[in-house]
């Protein structure tokens, strides 16, 4: 592929708040710091939205300079999703190797929303034993920052921080409450000592500098409502994904983890809400031209910033580290997925099926493409690539085309009955958080529910 270079390729020249990244800092709750190691880990990125023809398309252009060197490092290929491409079942699926059936988490409500009083669903419903679970039983230690449905937090050995945990730092939360209002919220951290680092490394979408703005944008905004609503979101969108980045940075260094994970929303966000303004034509109103001309390019410099956070996170990876980044889905816009027979594709019924999967470290055969992989082969790669067994009730296997035929001998794939405990999973009701109101109004937002 070729590769030129992008105006996000130092995206720490374009960060709005300097995060001071202490290597040697023990957060309170969690293990000091230990120094490098040869052991096997994994660094777990999810995208949401990430979709693979784009990204095929942007990187040979020169676009996506690191996700392109990753490509020709390891392995690659479409990720298949699964209908209706809702992802919190999705990045669940991706967690467990198991659909929705086994599960539990079938969408982003209870009933998916047919509740009279709707509430966002929580990590306690889950009815099986997700990758930190399972590698934590084997003895290694895991990393989690933001992956959906990990509200509350739940017990690791080592640290989670919720995908609530954004929410709850808007303004209006974070220094209302009592200390029963603050015990809850910090619910959205374990240990919940680590709330207070993990806070102080929140980026404010007030700081996002107007220079990081224009970046983004194809000429000057226009004064009206449209542009300036756009503009905040923008704003809320990168600082989000920005705070991510802070947290993974400062904790991936301070608490070394076998499994170190991270998912970003912003690419997501995005791509509903800028959509029309790039394909104005598939848009049923008529569009300023000058929206089109200022916020047309957006998503596709959102590409560019999130190929910039990946490699700014390989920084992180150790010589026995193997790289895994993959997408819950990818985008069709409005036009909708295949076979999609509304007129005008919003929320969920922009996704589509082809996500990304791209799987690089020792072992992986370079440059080689993954074919028929899907979201339920994530998890199984991961545990095969430390060497424990896959359960066989997991509905994924192996991405064995993406490793050396020398590596496969050397590890071979083992199975057991099962990784769950027996212990009873799956609650009926959902845990509250101080945010569900703002979570529910979020998705109405993004037209995931009406």
């Amino acid at each position: 592929m070729r590769r030129t270079s992008s105006r996000w390729i130092t995206g720490a020249a374009l960060l709005a708040v300097a995060v001071t990244v202490c290597v040697g800092l023990s957060l309170s709750g969690c293990q000091p710091a230990v120094e490098e190691s040869d052991a096997p880990r994994v660094l777990f990125i999810g995208v949401d939205g990430l979709d693979w023809g784009r990204v095929q398309r942007l990187a040979e252009e020169g676009r996506l300079p690191n996700i392109a060197a990753l490509m020709e490092e390891g392995s690659s290929g479409v990720l298949h999703s699964l209908y209706p491409y809702l992802s919190p079942s999705i990045w669940t699926t991706i967690a467990t190797g198991k659909r929705e059936d086994k599960h539990g988490i079938v969408g982003f409500l209870v009933d998916r929303g047919r509740t009279t009083n709707p509430t966002p669903t929580s990590s306690n419903m889950r009815t099986a034993r997700a990758v930190w679970q399972i590698l934590n039983d084997a003895g290694h230690s895991t990393g989690v920052i933001g992956w959906l449905v990990t509200w509350p937090a739940e017990p690791v050995s080592g640290y989670m921080i919720s995908s609530r945990f954004h929410t709850l730092l808007r303004d209006k939360l974070l220094d209302v409450g009592d200390e029963e209002m603050l015990a809850r919220k910090r619910q959205g951290v374990h240990p919940p000592g680590i709330w207070d680092d993990a806070v102080a490394l929140r980026v404010d979408g007030a700081d996002v500098s107007d220079d990081v703005i224009s970046s983004f944008l194809g000429g000057d905004v226009p004064y009206s409502d449209e542009a300036t609503s756009a503009v905040t979101e923008l704003r809320r969108i990168y600082s989000s994904d920005q705070t991510t980045l802070a947290m993974a940075h400062q904790f991936f260094r301070s608490v070394p983890t076998d499994l170190a994970a991270v998912y970003f929303r912003g690419l997501d966000t995005s791509c509903h809400m800028y959509w029309r303004y790039m394909e104005p034509e598939s848009w049923p109103e008529e569009l300023s031209p000058e929206m089109v001309t200022t916020f047309g390019p957006l998503i596709e410099r959102y590409y560019e910033r999130i190929d910039a956070i990946v490699g700014e996170l390989l920084t992180h990876r150790g010589p026995q580290t193997m790289v895994v980044l993959c997408s819950d889905h990818g985008f069709a816009g409005h036009s909708g997925y295949p076979g999609f027979e509304g007129e005008l594709a919003v929320g969920v019924s922009m996704h589509r099926e082809d996500g990304i999967v791209v799987i690089a470290g020792p072992g992986v055969e370079p440059g080689a493409r993954i074919d028929g992989a899907s979201i339920l082969d994530v998890t199984p790669t991961v545990l095969a690539s430390l060497d424990i067994p896959l359960g066989e009730d997991m509905d994924g296997e192996l991405l064995s085309t993406a490793f050396e035929p020398g590596w496969l001998e050397d590890h071979p794939v083992s199975y057991i009955e099962t990784h769950e405990t027996g212990e009873q999973l799956g609650d009926a009701e959902p845990i509250p958080s101080p945010v569900d109101e703002e979570v529910i109004e979020r998705l109405k937002t993004l037209g995931y529910i009406n």
